[in-house]
Formats: C-alpha cells, sequence, structure tokens
C-alpha cells in the first residue's frame, strides 16, 4: 500500500514535468506566445477546465503523443519545420492550437485534469507485462521523488534524466507510467492487480 501510494506522487511529478519538457524542446512555446498575445485572460483557464469532454482530451492525447516524438530542433530552421509538423498534428488532431495550449496548461495545476488526461492516454485495457514493468520502474523512481521535490535546479533535470532511462528501460513512455498511476488512485481492480503481481516480490514465500 505505501509502495503504491509513492508510485502516485511520482508519477503526478511527471505529469507536471512532461508538458514543459514537450513545449521547450520542439518549439511549441513559440506556437503558444502569439494566442497569449491575443486572448490572455487568467481567470478562463480555471473555468475551461472542467468543460472538457471525453472527446476533447482524446484529441488532446492524440496530438501530444505526436508532439511529444518530434525530435527537438536545434537551429531556427528545425524549429520551423517543428512548427509546421505542429501545426498538421493539431489540425489532423482536431484542436486549435489556443486549446491544446489551454488544456496543456490548464493540466499543470489541475489534478483532476491531469488524471484524466493520463487515464485517456494508456486506456483500460492494460497487460499484466505493463503493470510488473509499472512495479519494477516506480521502485527505481521511487527514491528519486524527493529530489524532484526539493532538489537544485541541476538536480531535479539530473533526477528528470534518470526517470527517463528507468522508463526507457521498462519499456514504457511517461504517459503510460501516469496512466496507470492514475488509474490506481481510485481504481479498486486495477489496485488489486498490481498488488497481486507485486506480492511475489514482497512475500516470496508467502500464500494464501
Amino acid at each position: 500500500m505505501i509502495r503504491f501510494t509513492s508510485m502516485a506522487a511520482a508519477a503526478a511529478l511527471l505529469a507536471g514535468m512532461a508538458p514543459l519538457a514537450a513545449c521547450a524542446s520542439n518549439g511549441e512555446t513559440s506556437a503558444h506566445q502569439p494566442q497569449a498575445q491575443t486572448t490572455t485572460p487568467p481567470p478562463a483557464a480555471p473555468q475551461a477546465t472542467t468543460g472538457y469532454t471525453d472527446a476533447q482530451i482524446d484529441a488532446f492525447v492524440a496530438a501530444r503523443s505526436q508532439i511529444n516524438q518530434l525530435t527537438p530542433g536545434t537551429t531556427t530552421e528545425e524549429q520551423q519545420q517543428n512548427q509546421i509538423r505542429i501545426s498538421q498534428i493539431l489540425q489532423e488532431a482536431g484542436v486549435t492550437p489556443e486549446q491544446y495550449n489551454q488544456i496543456l496548461e490548464a493540466s499543470q495545476t489541475d489534478q483532476t485534469l491531469s488524471n484524466r488526461i493520463a487515464v485517456a492516454a494508456v486506456g483500460d485495457s492494460l497487460s499484466d507485462d505493463q503493470l510488473r514493468a509499472f512495479i519494477t520502474a516506480s521502485a527505481e523512481i521511487e527514491p528519486l521523488s524527493a529530489t524532484l521535490t526539493s532538489g537544485t535546479e541541476t538536480e531535479r533535470a539530473q533526477a528528470a534524466e534518470q526517470i527517463r532511462g528507468i522508463l526507457a528501460r521498462n519499456n514504457l513512455t511517461i504517459e503510460v507510467y501516469n496512466g496507470i498511476a492514475a488509474q490506481a488512485r481510485t481504481n479498486a481492480e486495477l489496485q488489486a492487480r498490481l498488488q497481486a503481481l507485486n506480492a511475489p516480490a514482497d512475500a516470496p514465500s508467502g500464500s494464501e
């Protein structure tokens, strides 16, 4: 139980980091800035947060998944190409840049919305292999949680890099990890599956 609670805490930190990293590395911040100049009503974001439909969340997740796969641009030309590709991705997903950025920003502070996004990203058909990978990864991620919350900027960056490596070794994306953790907080059936899969490691000689 305590172990799974720690997993959820680590996932919440990752959820807050992932969108920021995606924006910075793929040039999405520059796409956001013109909209911020045209329409910047701070109170609007919290109100809009509760009004997103499942279809809008699904579209956001589909777009974000492709955007996160783009190679970060290191030159002006590459960044411009990324901008063009991001616009295409958003159009194909049926999300406007303004709506994408609103959901992205709102998810940084609204845990309920963040959980909805995480659950939509992973779906509800989770294999035992995915759950075992989650258990293994979370055990390695847990000790890094304190660094993510209280470390210096450099330490936090190093911890984030370590976490990405842990997820890669376990064939997990941040989205899948966060999705499992978000569902585990409220889904009793999933909690039971995680505990059952984790039981042999915690109590190899135990039996029911």
